[in-house]
């Protein structure tokens, strides 16, 4: 049997320890003022800057030949990533002895008597990333390093958090990494050291302010208009823009009246993207999302659907149409996700008819980008796409041809647009006849693209 002694952040053993002198003593930390002197059968500070330290821990106490005492500093069930995981391995082999209650760490970080309402509590080993080999995007274009990020961050910047068993410089850098995801860098922090002294300063300065290890730290809950870097700050600006006493020009916006600014926003950010400039991409995805949640929050007030919905619909399609990520099946290159993903989304149609292959190519693309979107999506059903050119193009030959195709449409009065757009119709009700028909398109070929121009 393993039994747990939470040291709180005192400098003596909680009474129950004399009882129990008699088994060996193992701490996860032996820098504790309660341990000064005291001997220990062993600690685990060899291993606590890895990531898989908590299951090390496990691992080793349950491997004992003996009953034993594990000693945590703090409280065993405030944020103790070895503790949890014992309770989850093997709940019918360790036992919890009275232990401190950490009062003083919070009437010395933020001078208030302890509440536990609304407060996180987080073991630093849950902030520190998981390796993982294997290619990622950024590998996979040649780009940086991969950057593991821990995902979801075990805690939010909405309500006051304390993480604790802060044991290194390596573990402290990790921790801050991974904060800034969701914390502005000015947010402040409160460093607990061991002999009770604390200091104030910012989550950016954080790792500059500890003297020694190991440490805890405090982060109070941001005021929601400070709460900048996660999706909670950014909702509750929106629900106060359009909200009792919000602004009067927000008010009397429709969504259809948000449709073009959402287009002009887009485009805008396809623009930053074709220049390269990242300063200005981050600013117009920006504009982006804020159409998307303006948008929900109408929604949502018109009793239609909210954000909440929006999030669902999104994360349970994109985890249904990639089972070689998160489920059991094989994909062994880009071709196969595709056939996947269009043989699973053939299938949420919710209905016996198959849809029509060239279903999902909104009619409100330009018109030469959606001549793209169906061909492309043409070839995927089986449709062969022949080039109707003598010889290839370079892409400025083509673009060439393409002005001077609308040079000739403007100097006769043609809207190229609307051509385009009527050609593009035609196709897709000559595709939809033969597939409603046939319930397939493999065998045709570019005689399809002469029908559709022949079709009335």
């Amino acid at each position: 049997m393993i039994t747990i002694i939470g040291l709180g952040a005192a400098d003596q053993l909680p009474p129950i320890a004399a009882e129990l002198r008699h088994l060996p003593w193992y701490a996860r930390t032996q820098h504790h003022p309660a341990l000064a002197g005291v001997v220990l059968a062993g600690t685990f500070d060899a291993v606590l800057d890895t990531p898989v330290v908590a299951q090390q821990i496990v691992t080793q106490l349950l491997a004992l030949p003996s009953d034993v005492v594990y000693l945590v500093p703090g409280h065993p069930l405030l944020a103790d990533a070895s503790v949890r995981l014992l309770c989850a391995q093997a709940p019918l082999q360790f036992t919890l002895a009275a232990s401190f209650f950490p009062n003083e760490i919070w009437n010395r970080a933020v001078g208030v008597m302890p509440t536990t309402a609304g407060v996180q509590y987080c073991d630093a080993l849950d902030l520190l990333p998981q390796g993982d080999a294997r290619d990622s995007w950024a590998t996979f274009h040649s780009k940086f390093p991969y950057a593991h990020p821990v995902a979801p961050l075990p805690v939010h910047p909405g309500s006051a958090a304390w993480l604790t068993n802060v044991h290194s410089v390596h573990v402290l850098q990790q921790v801050v990494l991974q904060l800034q995801q969701a914390y502005v860098p000015s947010h402040p922090v409160a460093v607990v050291h061991g002999d009770g002294h604390v200091q104030h300063g910012t989550l950016i300065d954080a790792t500059v302010l500890v003297r020694e290890f190991p440490v805890t730290l405090y982060l109070a809950a941001a005021e929601p208009l400070a709460n900048q870097r996660s999706a909670d700050g950014i909702a509750y600006v929106i629900t106060r823009l359009l909200g009792p006493g919000g602004c009067p020009w927000d008010h009397e916006q429709t969504p259809q009246s948000l449709r073009r600014t959402l287009l002009e926003e887009t485009y805008e950010a396809i623009d930053a993207l074709d220049r390269g400039d990242d300063a200005s991409l981050l600013e117009e995805l920006g504009d982006v999302l804020l159409n998307i949640l303006m948008q929900a929050e109408m929604a949502r007030q018109a009793g239609r659907f909210s954000m909440g919905d929006v999030y669902t619909q999104v994360t349970a399609k994109f985890i249904r149409r990639h089972p070689h990520v998160f489920g059991d099946v094989s994909a062994a290159d880009s071709e196969a996700v595709l056939q996947n993903w269009y043989r699973i989304k053939q299938s949420e149609g919710g209905s016996d008819t198959p849809k029509s292959p060239l279903a999902g190519v909104p009619l409100a693309l330009p018109a030469l980008t959606a001549t793209m979107a169906l061909l492309n999506k043409s070839k995927r059903h089986g449709v062969t796409i022949t080039d109707p050119g003598a010889s290839p193009l370079t892409a400025d030959q083509l673009g060439a041809q393409l002005f001077d195709l609308a040079t000739h449409a403007m100097l006769h009065d043609i809207d190229a647009e609307a051509a385009l757009r009527e050609v593009n119709a035609r196709y897709r009700r000559r595709v939809d006849a033969l597939f409603a028909r046939d319930q397939h398109l493999q065998g045709q070929t570019q005689e399809l693209w002469h029908d559709a121009d022949r079709d009335a």
